[in-house]
């Protein structure tokens, strides 16, 4: 095999988590690029009936389950989904998210909760659900979505900036449970990219200024600048990577 073809994902069968739009649609695709058919959830069914068409135009299949990933019904019929349809699970993309800023005491609980849930306890019900599959082919790749606002703080942001340094640690706990089973688990963490999530900052220009300032590479990215390494991670070119949080940031966490 070269290094080329350890890129390469053919027929491999992942599921990807908030793939109805932004980051998770752009995952989808280079997933479908690279080889890899694919089960995306999301909430909106018309917003995965988007990402359908684009990862059928890749020349791949892809099916979509709505549902919330707080619900672990959802994550038990995504993967039914998958192995019923498609045969198999070989990948499980957990970037789903929420995002919300507000002073901390102003803040209700169940609106903390809800981004606790989303990011880090969705990721936890997916995994769970995959766990048996992958365990069974001793074969599997996992990629977490954090985020920067995992490694440094930023205020008004409380309850994100605990999930995703949630998400960290989850990786890197399940990196030691499960690498032994022969199942590579990994995280990136997204700086500013343009998506609905990120909109606010966009439409502030004060604040998008001074994030800006403070990116080395003097650009956001676009959802598809995170495919490449999504497809790397969940490629047999990372097959001994292991644990590890990637940062696509343009180098934000460096300055």
């Amino acid at each position: 095999m070269t290094a080329t073809d350890r890129f390469r994902i053919d027929d491999k069968v992942a599921l990807v988590t908030g793939g109805g739009r932004g980051l998770g649609r752009a995952m989808a695709v280079g997933l479908a690029e690279a080889g890899a058919h694919s089960v995306v959830v999301a909430r909106r069914e018309d917003d995965l009936a988007e990402t359908v068409a684009l990862v059928e135009k890749a020349g791949r299949r892809c099916i979509a389950v709505a549902g919330d990933v707080v619900d672990p019904d959802t994550a038990k019929r995504a993967v039914e989904t998958a192995v019923g349809t498609l045969g198999r699970v070989d990948i499980l993309v957990n970037n789903a998210g929420a995002y919300d800023m507000q002073p901390i005491e102003s803040t209700p609980t169940e609106d903390w909760r809800r981004v606790l849930d989303v990011n880090l306890v969705g990721t936890f019900e997916f995994t769970k659900a995959v766990g048996p599959h992958f365990k069974a082919q001793k074969s599997g790749k996992v990629v977490n979505v954090a985020s920067v606002l995992g490694t440094f703080g930023v205020g008004m942001a409380t309850a994100y900036c605990a999930a995703k340094a949630g998400v960290m640690g989850f990786t890197r706990a399940l990196a030691m449970e499960w690498g032994p089973e022969g199942i590579g688990v990994n995280c990136v963490a997204p700086g500013l990219f343009k998506t609905d999530m990120s909109a606010g900052v966009f439409e502030n220009q004060d604040f998008y200024t001074m994030i800006m300032a403070g990116i080395p590479r003097g650009v956001h990215g676009e959802p598809e600048d995170i495919a490449g390494t999504v497809v790397y991670l969940c490629s047999p070119a990372s097959d001994h990577v292991l644990g590890q949080v990637v940062h696509v940031d343009g180098g934000a966490t460096i300055s």
